[in-house]
């Protein structure tokens, strides 16, 4: 939808004061999240999230990438004001590079910069821009299309050399990823991991020695001891590239909620390039897109020829209220909250004046009203501001819910202030141990703590059923929270079978039916993601709770924990 009297139509939101109790079970603790400590003084640069455009769809990695079509993208940056509002790296993601000398030094291709990448750098610089480029280096260069003569494998001999060098010429931010080595099967080997995070490590001590102040941006890491250097690293990606479609956004956004609690200062989540311009998503799809990477402290990086960026999306990428969330002091990532599989998503994060911001994005495929509820949040009431409009809708609490209409895959984005944290949920938790294993569903160790129903077998091949449940005390929806893990990878920007999530059916008390999707959990087999929640229509008394897969595997499930009202409560006396 375009601008309706100034303003965005497909936006509106709130926030919230507690973060998504998400906890990582394995290589990746929650101590590791939170207590990371960073380098010194010569650690890569960066603070924010980047800023900038990228020229891979506009420009490829082949003949068009020259100095003049640079030049004029460039221009239009400038031209549009979207430098003014941040937008001052512009990154050749590749098609620059020629095989490096013997010493390591990086060599330019003739046919993109006939005279060396300098003058062009020194261009940029004298409009207020900086050099971003794009490698697939580090232990290697890769071919980036069929007319490159590198070896996959090769290493440039002096890694220090090569970024100084680059530095020398202007480069400011660097992109760095190893070929097409982020396939589920390394990121989850423990072996091939390690050498696939060595690229980086080698790549980022390269930065670190030369004392350059450039922003490195990594690919995926995978799960190796070393996996939390990437929390070095100024910005790293969760998912593989972004295409112009709605189940890229499925998947990237999937990939995001078990890792957005490590994301902050100086450190983000790269969700991949922005799809904006002529492509083929909807309005209110590239909205949502752009309001979630903002949200996510996501770097604002669009790949687009700018001679057809018309003003309406340069009015959306310049609108400094989102932008001003987007480089928020505070670095924080936005998390999942709650999940209504088919109907909405709820994430929020803090922000730095003490305030939350909050994303719902509406899964449906028409116009609908979204009603939020406080709680959902971690709040019992708060002030609620359309951050697109500007418009203060007042105070709302659970009685009174926040209600507004969204587009086809639209979103809503908005500001809470005035917070008041809801009541602490008393939950009552079900281990695996308890529940019943059925069909081709066994009973599995996760860890030294804890345990796990796996091979849950699609369409009623396997299930875990869960018995003496309790209700409330009165037949309704009661919050159930669940423990499970799911690490169920996507294989690439093109699968659209595998979009970072399992689908599960829950039948109640053998009648009633409630479908729930998970995102992954983590990486591996044992990370465990604590706390979705999910709300059952239950009965008074005891219940059967019976959870199978539709179409697929369901994840495995670690516990099930079920809210408790004050008069169920043990009494302390």
């Amino acid at each position: 939808m375009k601008w309706a009297g100034g303003l965005i139509f497909t936006i509106s939101t709130i926030g919230f004061t507690t973060q998504t109790p998400i906890t990582q079970v394995g290589f990746t603790s929650q101590a590791s999240i939170n207590h990371v400590s960073r380098r010194g003084p010569k650690a890569p640069a960066g603070p924010k999230p980047a800023m900038g455009w990228n020229s891979f769809w506009p420009l490829g990695c082949g003949k068009q990438v020259k100095e003049d079509n640079l030049s004029k993208q460039a221009g239009l940056l400038v031209e549009k004001g979207l430098n003014k509002a941040g937008y001052t790296t512009v990154i050749i993601e590749c098609g620059w590079e020629d095989w490096p000398s013997s010493d390591g030094s990086p060599n330019i291709k003739e046919s993109a910069f006939s005279e060396g990448i300098d003058r062009f750098s020194d261009d940029l610089n004298s409009k207020g821009l900086r050099l971003g480029l794009g490698t697939w280096a580090g232990n290697q260069l890769c071919k980036r299309n069929p007319h490159e003569k590198f070896h996959g494998g090769d290493i440039p001999k002096d890694l220090k050399r090569y970024v100084s060098t680059l530095a020398d010429r202007g480069m400011r931010y660097l992109s760095h990823r190893p070929c097409d080595l982020a396939s589920p099967n390394r990121l989850q080997d423990p072996n091939q991991a390690k050498e696939l995070n060595s690229r980086y490590i080698q790549m980022e001590d390269a930065i670190h020695d030369s004392g350059k102040e450039i922003f490195y941006a990594t690919g995926q890491w995978g799960a190796s001891p070393d996996v939390n250097r990437q929390l070095q690293a100024n910005s790293w990606k969760v998912a593989d590239d972004t295409r112009d479609n709605w189940n890229s956004l499925i998947r990237t956004m999937n990939a995001l909620a078990p890792f957005a609690p490590k994301a902050g200062p100086g450190s983000f989540i790269d969700l991949g390039l922005l799809q904006l311009g002529n492509n083929k998503m909807t309005d209110p799809e590239k909205i949502t897109q752009f309001t979630f990477w903002a949200a996510a402290k996501s770097p604002l990086i669009f790949s687009t020829d700018l001679s057809q960026l018309d003003q309406y999306y340069t009015d959306i990428l310049t609108r400094p209220a989102i932008i001003s969330i987007n480089q928020d002091d505070l670095g924080k990532s936005i998390t999942l909250n709650r999940r209504y599989s088919g109907e909405k998503d709820i994430w929020s994060a803090p922000l730095s004046d003490g305030s939350t911001v909050a994303v719902i994005v509406n899964w449906e495929n028409q116009v609908a009203q979204k009603s939020i509820k406080m709680s959902d949040l971690g709040f019992s009431s708060a002030r609620v501001t359309d951050i697109w409009t500007g418009k203060d809708y007042g105070t709302f609490n659970d009685t009174v819910q926040y209600s507004q209409y969204s587009g086809p895959h639209g979103s809503l984005l908005l500001k809470l202030t005035e917070t008041k944290p809801a009541p602490k949920r008393n939950l009552k938790r079900f281990p695996a141990e308890v529940a019943d294993a059925m069909g081709s569903a066994r009973l599995k160790d996760v860890n030294p703590k804890a345990k796990a129903i796996s091979m849950i077998s699609p369409n009623g091949g396997g299930g875990v059923r869960w018995n003496n449940i309790p209700g409330g005390p009165a037949k309704g929806d009661v919050l159930v929270s669940i423990d499970f893990i799911n690490a169920d990878l996507a294989t690439g920007d093109g699968d659209d079978s595998k979009l970072n999530f399992r689908r599960t059916v829950f039948t109640i008390n053998d009648t009633d039916k409630v479908y729930v999707d998970f995102p992954i959990s983590g990486l591996l087999w044992e990370d465990v993601y604590e706390g979705f929640l999910v709300s059952l229509p239950l009965n008074p008394g005891d219940n059967r709770v019976l959870i199978e897969g539709v179409d697929d595997w369901a994840p495995d499930f670690v516990c099930l924990s079920v809210e408790q009202t004050a008069d169920q409560q043990p009494s302390s006396s």
